[in-house]
């Protein structure tokens, strides 16, 4: 019984080795900022439905999301980069990646990546009042959906 227990432990525990006890960033912290209520209301204003992750999103759309992060003057951590990377400045111009099977897809490479930078949206406030996270009876209280 106490060898099973032993067991268990020791493969809970391998299983947190690489960020032991750290569960995955939220959106909001995957951005350099001192101010982390500007990154959330940012991170909406750019067209996230979610100032906490990134459900959803096709490629052209975080790409866009991407963009005007980075035009609104916020500085990516590694793994936005690094995603941004791939699917724009990947050298065969398809975002390819395995999925949980280990089975390769490619995607095209979205159109946003080509496009100016006076083409990419600026934040929007109305965009971050009309989102459905600040239209939800709870968060519309918080301070991010606050002008």
């Amino acid at each position: 019984m106490i060898k099973r227990a032993i067991v268990l432990v020791v493969l809970f525990i391998s299983g947190c080795a690489s960020k032991p006890f750290k569960p995955p960033s939220y959106e909001y912290e995957d951005w350099t900022s001192v101010d982390k209520l500007d990154t959330k209301k940012a991170i909406l204003e750019c067209g996230n439905v979610t100032p906490f992750n990134s459900p959803n999103m096709t490629n052209s759309e975080y790409t866009l999301f991407f963009r005007c992060m980075i035009k609104s003057g916020f500085q990516p951590k590694k793994y936005h980069l690094e995603t941004y990377d791939n699917m724009c400045n990947d050298p065969k111009g398809a975002f390819c990646g395995t999925d949980m099977h280990g089975v390769m897809h490619c995607q095209p490479r979205p159109q946003a990546c080509d496009l100016p930078w006076d083409k990419i949206p600026d934040r929007n406030i109305t965009q971050r009042f009309e989102s459905d996270y600040c239209k939800h009876k709870i968060y519309r209280t918080y301070p991010v959906c606050q002008p």
